[in-house]
C-alpha cells in the first residue's frame, strides 16, 4: 500500500499516542488493522477495479467503516475528498476516516455525560482550538 504524505501524516495522527511522531509496535499493530479493515471495506465497493469508488458507494463504505451522519455531512465529505468525477480514490477514503475517526474519539472526550451532546465554554474551545480546528478542517 502507497499513500500520499497527508494520508501518512493523519495515519500517524490516528494512533499516535506518544506525540513524537513515531508508533510503538502496540500503536502499529492497530493501524495495521485499521487500515487493513478499510481496505477491505473500499474493496467491496470498488467493483470495476478501477482504484475509486463513486460518492455515492462512500456513503455506504462510511456506513459500513462504522460512522452514522447525516446528508449534509455526506455532501461536505463529497465536496472534500471527490475527484472532479465524483469518485474518491483509497487515499481519500482512508484520509477521510481518519478526520472522522479523530473527530468522534474528540467528541467522545468532551461528551461526559455519554448523552450525546456536548457543551463547551469559551475558555475550554480557546483551549483546545488548535486541535478542534485541525480535525474540524474536513
Amino acid at each position: 500500500m502507497h499513500f500520499k504524505s497527508a494520508c501518512k501524516s493523519f495515519l500517524i495522527l490516528i494512533t499516535q499516542m506518544d506525540g513524537k511522531g513515531r508508533l510503538n509496535l502496540q500503536e502499529f499493530r492497530h493501524l495495521w488493522n485499521k487500515v487493513k479493515q478499510w481496505q477491505g471495506i473500499f474493496k467491496c465497493y470498488d467493483f470495476d477495479h478501477t482504484g475509486t469508488i463513486s460518492s455515492y458507494e462512500m456513503r455506504n463504505a462510511i456506513n459500513d467503516a462504522g460512522f452514522r451522519l447525516n446528508n449534509q455531512l455526506y455532501d461536505i465529505i463529497t465536496m472534500r475528498y471527490a475527484n472532479e468525477n465524483m469518485n474518491i480514490d483509497f487515499d481519500s477514503f482512508v484520509s477521510c476516516l481518519v478526520r472522522l475517526e479523530g473527530m468522534f474519539r474528540a467528541f467522545q472526550a468532551f461528551d461526559q455525560g455519554g448523552d450525546g451532546t456536548i457543551r463547551l465554554d469559551v475558555l475550554e474551545v480557546s483551549g483546545h482550538q488548535s486541535i478542534i480546528l485541525r480535525l474540524c478542517n474536513v
